[in-house]
């Protein structure tokens, strides 16, 4: 795989989880509190590690505790930090973020006062041992040498930026890279009303690039140079944790492009890849399948005389599966009659009834409604089987459709 190298911010998340957003004033008790490696490039650098690739971070560390934790875990994630460049004035940037669990969305406070990496600390490493260069937007009067001096001794290596947020003169740097990543928060910022109004302006700093804009749930826009500007879709999924999901994105583009991938099969790929993130909490096993990756059943298997009994990939659960007639819809029922807590097949296979639109626990004869999974009959009468939620796809394919 290739080597990445990447020049960011390195941060001390301080997460905490909570079940709303809190009003001005209020007080609040979390759910549970996460402290982790944070920061752009550092996000994305990890996302890369994943997929294969070998990555370096160059970035400053201060001679703190919470350094010391930030070093630990990032070796732990196989990112190299031979190219940390150490501060001795102060202290660690940190990042205070509120995850809401109701909508996945995060708000965060950043506190920094590191000085960040100089131009001779970079000028020092030697980048042509690398296959990709990526940089924060950020840092400008440093950032100009850096691009300059890779262009300069480097010029086929492919160089991209993450324009984050408005920064003074940097637009007048970026006719030096080969992709432009940038976003809903820089361009509105700017002035423009969507992804494509902000490429076209950007267009005439960067006649070079490929440019890539992304607007959150409503998915990305990327132009090639000469070339109209596309729209690629977001995935519509649960979103679980949204905090890294615009780096995870990044680097599942830059992944794609270094397989030559075209533009639109890289920007499809981390689309993929970010919506796989949000359903998760945090950028841990990432590439590891979520129990709703695996389809349960296809739904011209599923009918209205049979009961389909289906594991819940991952999970220690079964669900009844079966079609309402009268609606031409599949039900799902997490396979457990309220009687005795056992599964409704337990003694042999579950009945129906077609015409009276039921089905039967086989442990002791109580009878369901196929509608809403009421009992009408039997020894737990007017007790209901729990729905078990599940999504269908254009292919018919039944998964289910839950977070982890």
């Amino acid at each position: 795989m290739a080597k990445v190298l990447a020049i960011g911010n390195l941060v001390l998340d301080t997460v905490l989880i909570t079940d709303h957003f809190p009003q001005e004033d209020e007080e609040l008790r979390a759910e549970s509190r996460l402290r982790q490696p944070g920061g752009n490039a550092a996000n994305s650098l990890y996302v890369l590690t994943q997929l294969g690739h070998h990555t370096s971070l160059v970035t400053t560390l201060a001679a703190d505790q919470e350094a010391r934790l930030l070093t630990q875990v990032l070796q732990q994630r196989g990112i190299d930090l031979s190219h940390i460049q150490r501060k001795l004035k102060g202290a660690t940037p940190s990042s205070y973020i509120l995850l809401n669990q109701q909508s996945g969305t995060r708000t965060i406070v950043h506190y920094r006062d590191l000085p960040e990496v100089d131009f001779d600390h970079f000028a020092k490493i030697e980048i042509e041992a690398y296959d990709w260069l990526h940089f924060e937007g950020r840092n400008v009067p440093e950032l100009k040498g850096m691009l300059n001096i890779a262009r300069t001794f480097c010029p086929e290596l492919p160089i991209s930026i993450d324009l984050e947020k408005p920064r003074d003169g940097i637009e007048a740097l970026l006719d030096k890279v080969n992709v432009l990543f940038t976003g809903k928060h820089y361009a509105q910022a700017k002035g423009h009303e969507d992804a494509a109004a902000c490429i076209e302006a950007l267009r005439t700093c960067a006649p070079q690039a490929l440019m890539i804009c992304t607007w959150g749930d409503a998915g990305a826009w990327w132009q090639m140079p000469g070339g109209d500007i596309v729209h690629t879709p977001a995935q519509n999924v649960r979103v679980k944790d949204t905090l890294g999901a615009g780096d995870t994105f990044l680097a599942g583009v830059i992944h794609k492009l270094l397989q030559q991938a075209t533009p639109a099969e890289a920007v499809h790929y981390g689309n993929e890849l970010a919506a796989r993130k949000c359903r998760q909490q945090g950028l841990d096993n990432l590439l590891a399948p979520l129990a709703d990756d695996q389809p349960l059943a296809k739904s011209s298997d599923i009918s209205a005389a049979k009961a389909t009994i289906a594991q819940v990939p991952g999970r220690d659960t079964t669900v009844i599966l079966i079609r309402d007639k009268d609606t031409d819809t599949i039900k799902a029922y997490i396979n457990n009659c309220p009687h005795q807590q056992v599964p409704l097949n337990e003694a042999y296979k579950v009945d129906v009834n077609p015409f009276a639109k039921t089905l039967k626990c086989s442990v002791h004869d109580a009878w369901f409604k196929v509608e809403d999974g009421e009992c009408v009959e039997g020894p737990c009468q007017g007790d209901h089987l729990q729905p078990f939620p599940i999504r269908i796809d254009e292919a018919g394919n039944i998964y289910a459709a839950i977070d982890d």
